[in-house]
């Protein structure tokens, strides 16, 4: 659910991932980017605003703004009260607005007497961050950077047309199912539910009297989140357990027991995008990917519920082992990689050591990513 609760057992996890993922690439892990979320992340829109001439506001001729009076408002826009526990993980722009003119995304070398900022502000618990950060040194990797783990899909699975006429991207992972809205260009609202593929899982071995294990086999080969659409003539074999017989169940009688955590799911989605305060339509409607997203029968369900258009969102990489990888599961790490391009690459750290670390890991993706685009 976003939270380390065993600091042996998720080294344990991290440590298995990176020699699988090493073994993979022939390469060696000593970096990486780590996505983060569940309910201790949260989102909150606000703004900051500067004069841009101090020196004399009532000249009918306002100032030229730069790059410098962007990055100052930016900073204003961050001035929140924050318990000394949480830091501030992102700030995304949202709009400018140059006195009264608004809907403004890049304000540089237009004149004006006053910008204001508007963004969405997120933040994390740094505890949590700690607790992360010491699982990652403990199995040998080095952390650059925490990013929001819906952000970082949205960057695998969403376009700019969509971002910019409105979506809503539901992210069904293992331990929490992540939301994020975005329109104009900009995030709305970001939140996080603490439900997820795993507590499907759950409900089927529960219900079928099984090994979790056994459990995600059945919900990934014959699960669907619709029973009304489900086969019911075609049979499942569970195999018995602890000296238990094996049985059969009918598709239809296992998503009667997917069906309602499904729904649970998306009613809870949905109330997350209702405190975006949005009025009008979302153009695009509903993206779901992650894991869940695979589920037969799913878009069905979510149309139902939210009463507009579904889509399921995957990454779209073209060469390389994009067969793998062109998967609704994968969307936040291929997610990851595209963030650490597009947002690395004009940044300065100011510090040799970390420039220098920033450098060859970027090297490494380009290199890595270069028949993948």
């Amino acid at each position: 659910r976003g939270v380390v609760v065993n600091i042996s057992e998720t080294v344990e996890s991290i440590s298995a991932a990176i020699h699988e993922a090493e073994k993979q690439a022939d390469h060696e892990v000593t970096e990486a980017l780590i996505g983060i979320t569940g309910d201790h992340v949260r989102g909150i829109n606000y703004s900051g605003v500067i004069t841009v001439n101090k020196n004399n506001n009532r000249q009918p001729v306002g100032q030229e703004i730069s790059q410098t009076d962007i990055h100052r408002v930016l900073e204003h826009a961050q001035s929140i009260n924050l318990s000394p526990d949480r830091r501030i993980l992102h700030v995304l722009t949202q709009e400018f607005k140059v006195d009264d003119r608004s809907g403004i995304k890049n304000p540089q070398g237009l004149s004006g007497h006053r910008l204001e900022a508007k963004v969405h502000l997120v933040t994390s618990a740094i505890n949590t961050e700690k607790d992360i950060r010491t699982c990652m040194e403990k199995a040998g990797v080095e952390i650059l950077d925490f990013v929001l783990e819906p952000l970082a899909s949205a960057y695998s699975v969403l376009d700019m047309n969509e971002r910019d006429l409105g979506v809503v991207l539901i992210d069904i992972g293992g331990g929490t199912t992540d939301v994020i809205v975005y329109r104009d260009g900009g995030v709305m609202h970001a939140g996080a539910i603490p439900i997820g593929g795993s507590n499907i899982t759950n409900d089927i071995a529960f219900g079928l009297q099984t090994t979790r294990e056994q459990a995600e086999l059945i919900k990934c080969q014959h699960g669907s989140a619709r029973t009304a659409l489900a086969n019911p003539e075609e049979n499942i074999t569970i195999a018995g357990t602890s000296g238990r017989e094996s049985k059969t169940v009918s598709q239809n009688h296992l998503a009667s027991i997917i069906e309602p955590r499904m729904d649970e799911i998306f009613r809870l989605a949905k109330n997350e995008i209702n405190k975006s305060n949005y009025q009008g339509e979302n153009t695009f409607g509903i993206v779901l990917t992650g894991g869940g997203a695979r589920l037969k029968h799913v878009e069905d369900l979510a149309q139902d519920i939210f009463k507009q258009p579904i889509k399921i969102g995957m990454p779209e990489l073209q060469g390389g082992i994009s067969e793998k990888v062109n998967n609704p599961r994968f969307s936040t790490a291929v997610g990851l990689v595209k963030y650490g391009i597009k947002n690395w690459e004009s940044l300065d750290y100011g510090d040799e050591s970390i420039t220098s670390i920033f450098q060859d890991f970027y090297s490494k993706l380009k290199k890595l990513f270069n028949n993948w685009y």
